[in-house]
C-alpha cells in the first residue's frame, strides 16, 4: 500500500501541476486577448496625434510647390542671363585688350618717331647753327690775327705759330 499511497500522491501532485499549467495558460491566453485591444488603442492614439501633423506637412508641401516652381524658373532665367552677360563681358574685355594693344603700338611708334625727329633736328642744328658759328669764329680769329698783325710791331714769327694759324682756317 505504500506504493499506492506514493503513487496516489504523485498522481495528485501531477494533477495539481497540470492544473497550475492550465491556469497559467488560461492567464496567458486572457492576457494575449487583451493585447490586440491595447495595440488598437495605442494605434488610434498615435493616429489621432499624427493625423494633424501629416495634414500640416501635406499642406506645407502643397503650398510650397508653386513657389518652388517660381524659384526654379527664376534661377534658370538668372543662370541664362549671367551666362549671356559673361559672354558679353568676355567679348568687351577682348575688344578692349585689342584696342589697348593697338594704342600701345601707336604710342610706341609715335615715341620712336619723336625720338628720331629729335635726333634729326639735333643733327640739323649742329650742322646748320654750330657749323656756321664755328666758321664765323674762325673768321673772327683770322680777322683778329690780321688786325693784331697790322697794329702790332712787326715781330718775327716762328714757323710753328704760322702753321698753327693756318690750321685754324682749315
Amino acid at each position: 500500500m505504500e506504493q499506492n499511497t506514493a503513487l496516489t500522491v504523485a498522481v495528485i501532485l501531477v494533477a495539481i501541476a497540470v492544473l497550475m499549467q492550465a491556469g497559467s495558460m488560461l492567464g496567458i491566453w486572457l492576457t494575449l486577448r487583451k493585447i490586440p485591444g491595447q495595440i488598437e488603442s495605442v494605434r488610434a492614439d498615435v493616429k489621432q496625434r499624427l493625423d494633424p501633423l501629416t495634414q500640416s506637412a501635406l499642406e506645407i508641401v502643397n503650398n510650397s510647390r508653386e513657389p518652388l516652381r517660381n524659384i526654379t524658373a527664376n534661377l534658370s532665367e538668372i543662370s541664362t542671363m549671367l551666362r549671356d552677360r559673361t559672354s558679353n563681358v568676355d567679348a568687351v574685355a577682348a575688344e578692349l585688350l585689342e584696342k589697348s594693344r593697338q594704342q600701345i603700338i601707336r604710342v610706341d611708334k609715335m615715341v620712336s618717331d619723336l625720338v628720331e625727329k629729335v635726333e634729326t633736328t639735333a643733327e640739323a642744328v649742329q650742322r646748320g647753327v654750330l657749323g656756321p658759328i664755328q666758321e664765323v669764329s674762325a673768321v673772327v680769329k683770322g680777322v683778329r690775327s690780321g688786325l693784331e698783325f697790322l697794329f702790332s710791331r712787326r715781330r718775327v714769327t716762328n714757323v710753328s705759330e704760322a702753321t698753327q694759324d693756318e690750321q685754324l682756317f682749315i
